[in-house]
């Protein structure tokens, strides 16, 4: 009975740990001055009679059928994302941005208190002196005219960004820039295809060549803006500010601003704005009406650039310009917040239709693709449909207003890790050595 209950303790040392997916411990069972090793060698073992080797059978059989769980251990798993992060923050230029982000808005949670103090005497400085800047700000027409300040410096900013893509093609070689270019990366994967179609027509192996792919032809300027839609969004205000002058007497009533209820203010601010455009703009495609006679001049070029932020109808003007009013009043945001409001928001209306996929962009670096960003709206512009948000995505994601994930040319357009030509890598690559 002894040795009975002894191989029964023998056999589940062997099995249990085998089964948790751990190994089996060395050990040996002394029976009749003979080494047992194994399971199978204390049922084979003569010295048991078949009384004893029939339960020791059943308790095998028994063990054999206990499934527990063969999960990889935590720390492995633990381990591969922590070498994953690593990686990134080594060499993924998305992550570095992350990190420089991450970095500025830790820092302001973390000194607020100081900086709040700091806004305090500039608060006043604002309300009280005679310095030129202090006078601006205290203007009827500071808010306007700071925003198409800053609509200027965006747009022109990429504009040269084209620019300097298209010289570079008109010489014969690729800019660095061209690989973060949509239009560009979007013809040169529809190169790709149609050499892979060819390829298994032919059995022939291609390699695309950036020499060998059609030249983009960029949509014109929209120099129009210039002497139309300025006019037609600055004229009004300068009336109204002339005949109604208002913010003198609106400021003084606000406290100093501090570093939280200005964060709180802009992204409260983006986030009502981002609702109002959505039904707005859904309405405007889905109503042949009012996208005819509202939206449709927007939509002239399908493949948009910076300047296209700016190509409205009049009734679009009011729309875009009251939605942004309307989200602020609701909140109450501080003066001071409007004003960086102004700044953040005109920079991403213009990287929305700037044409260029940069890793710093909020669509890269807002994670779990919280952010609709350049490639999605560029794909609204050229197939007409989906992601009516112009900076979130949690409303389109909810109503399933995108494009699916299936591998076709539009659909991988949107992908962050989307086809660029390797020798466009390399020509970049070369031109660094040097």
């Amino acid at each position: 009975m002894v040795k009975y209950l002894s191989s029964l303790l023998a056999l589940a040392l062997l099995k249990v740990p085998a089964a948790c997916g751990f190994s089996a411990p060395s050990f040996a069972i002394k029976a009749n001055s003979r080494k047992i090793t194994s399971n199978d060698q204390i049922l084979s073992s003569s010295t048991f009679s078949l009384k004893i080797r029939r339960p020791l059978l059943e308790s095998r059989v028994a063990l054999n059928a206990v499934t527990l769980p063969t999960a990889e251990p935590a720390y492995d798993k633990i381990r591969e994302a922590a070498l994953k992060t690593w990686y990134n923050v080594r060499h993924n230029a998305v992550w570095h941005w992350r990190l420089v982000f991450g970095s500025f808005f830790s820092s302001l949670f973390i000194f607020r208190q100081a900086i709040d103090q700091q806004l305090i005497g500039f608060w006043h400085y604002l309300l009280t002196s005679q310095a030129l800047p202090a006078l601006i700000f205290r203007t009827d027409s500071w808010e306007w005219c700071w925003a198409i300040t800053c609509f200027s410096v965006y747009i022109h900013a990429f504009g040269l960004a084209d620019r300097a893509v298209k010289n570079a093609d008109q010489k014969g070689h690729t800019h660095q820039l061209k690989k973060y270019r949509l239009q560009d990366r979007y013809e040169a994967d529809k190169f790709r295809r149609k050499n892979e179609r060819k390829q298994k027509a032919d059995g022939a192996v291609i390699e695309t060549q950036s020499s060998e792919i059609p030249p983009v032809v960029q949509s014109k300027w929209h120099w129009k803006a210039y002497v139309s839609e300025f006019w037609v969004y600055a004229l009004p205000l300068i009336i109204w500010d002339v005949v109604a002058p208002r913010r003198h007497g609106r400021i003084g009533g606000f406290a100093p601003p501090t570093t939280m209820g200005i964060l709180g203010g802009i992204t409260g601010g983006l986030l009502i704005y981002d609702i109002l455009f959505f039904c707005g703009h859904f309405l405007m495609h889905k109503i042949p009406f009012l996208y005819r006679n509202v939206h449709a001049k927007h939509h002239i070029s399908k493949e948009v650039r910076a300047c296209d932020i700016v190509r409205l109808s009049i009734g679009e003007e009011v729309l875009e310009v009251g939605f942004s009013i309307i989200a602020l009043n609701v909140l109450g945001v501080h003066p001071v917040a409007r004003s960086i409001y102004n700044m953040v928001i005109t920079f991403l209306l213009t990287e929305l239709h700037c044409g260029f996929d940069f890793p710093w962009t909020p669509q890269n670096v807002v994670p779990f693709g919280l952010a609709t960003g350049s490639r999605r709206h560029h794909y609204h512009h050229r197939i007409g449909k989906h992601y009516y948000q112009k900076f979130f995505f949690h409303v389109d994601r909810i109503f399933g207003l995108f494009q699916r994930d299936d591998g076709s040319l539009d659909g991988d357009s949107l992908k962050a890790d989307t086809y660029i030509p390797p020798s466009w890598q390399k020509e970049d690559m070369q031109r660094g050595a040097s």
